[in-house]
């Protein structure tokens, strides 16, 4: 039996949160011979439940700052944990190959025109360290392995690909009237295309609002909804939204407790996720779950995840974007037919097979561990 750390501090962080809240969940099921401890930010101790059976422990360090990198891991070797997980590419130093690290994506050295000089380096730094230093790496996708290996001297068999679940909580909702109730409570009186995630640059919201507003031409009571980030909230989407006038149609629902966001999915038309570039991406995989029609961009994982169950555009044309819509709202066949894929597609991927891949990773990290 080993002690097994988690650094569970971005815990409510949005897409690495949601990693590790369905990781422990899934791994406490599977009721391994091994202790698990969750490390948790002093500030969030009291809202976090440690699954039964877990310790939980208080970590002062700051993400992103020195101390983490600098003392954590000493800090854990006092502790006598025999394996350390970092469910991001901040790994600590000093860990002796009794790590694992997951890497989600490497958007900072794909895309860097998004992000600052120094923030290119920081990643580049952190995550070549990873890679280096970690027993083993964990890679979201294929495509974000194949990333990893294009770009650090990595040895092919450090890497493994572990993809994502997705929880039995999205589903289709047979009970259509609580999707009125939320359409009720949010405002949302007319059918509505739906975008999951934040707005940063690399999710492409200015083409999806070019392609909305082509098919709002033809659809002139069809809405743009966001769950997550703020469309309006931002300065440039706001304008172009304006220019575009389809502001009135656009509404920021922001976060979402996860049954608001089960019935948002439910409630949609179509999800689409435009995206220049992801590392994974949950919404195709949630929308798909819910029996909604996905229009997702071919450009990082998305490929990977939907397969055949969704419509895949380029997401440099905006045109081709909006006749992938048109073809969901009008073609009922076409419709349909992504339905029945999709559910089909999204059943195999399920936490309990990420949670045992994920165990098989930390017993052979185990393993080759230098016992002294």
């Amino acid at each position: 039996m080993a002690d097994i750390a988690i650094d569970a501090r971005k815990y409510f962080d949005y897409g690495i949160g949601s990693y590790i809240q369905n990781l422990a969940s899934a791994l406490s099921q599977l009721h391994a011979a091994h202790s698990f401890t969750l490390l948790v930010s002093t500030d969030d101790f009291g809202r976090i439940n440690a699954p039964e059976g877990w310790l939980k422990k208080k970590c002062d360090y700051g993400k992103y700052s020195l101390g983490e990198i600098a003392f954590l891991g000493r800090d854990a070797r006092a502790a006598k944990v025999e394996l350390f997980h970092e469910p991001h590419y901040t790994l600590p130093a000093g860990l002796r190959g009794r790590s694992v690290v997951t890497i989600h994506d490497l958007i900072h050295l794909r895309m860097p025109q998004y992000f600052s000089g120094l923030q290119r380096r920081y990643a580049s730094a952190m995550i070549r360290h990873a890679v280096r230093h970690a027993g083993a790496v964990i890679a979201v996708s294929h495509k974000t392995r194949e990333d990893i290996l294009d770009t650090f001297d990595v040895a092919e068999e450090m890497v493994s690909v572990v993809h994502h679940g997705v929880r039995p909580t999205f589903h289709r909702l047979e009970d259509r009237s609580l999707v009125e109730r939320f359409r009720k409570s949010r405002g949302l009186d007319h059918p509505y295309v739906l975008y999951v995630g934040n707005v940063k640059p690399h999710k492409n919201i200015p083409r999806l609002l070019a392609a909305f507003s082509q098919v709002r031409v033809r659809y002139p009571d069809l809405d743009l909804v966001f769950a997550g980030g703020s469309c309006l909230g931002d300065n440039a989407l706001l304008d172009q939204s304006r220019h575009l006038r389809i502001t009135e149609a656009i509404h920021d629902l922001l976060q979402l407790p996860e049954a608001d966001l089960v019935s948002a999915y439910n409630g949609a038309d179509v999800v689409v996720l435009p995206s220049l570039y992801e590392g994974f991406g949950f919404p195709a995989l949630e929308a798909m779950a819910c029996g909604t029609p996905a229009v997702v961009s071919s450009a990082g994982a998305l490929p990977e995840i939907v397969g055949d169950a969704a419509i895949l555009i380029d997401p440099t044309n905006s045109e081709e974007l909006a006749q992938a819509i048109h073809t969901v709202l009008e073609d009922s066949g076409k419709r349909s037919h992504l339905i029945e894929k999709g559910k089909v597609r999204a059943a195999g991927f399920s936490w309990k097979t990420a949670a045992k891949q994920t165990l098989t990773i930390y017993e052979k990290v185990l393993e080759r561990c230098d016992p002294r």
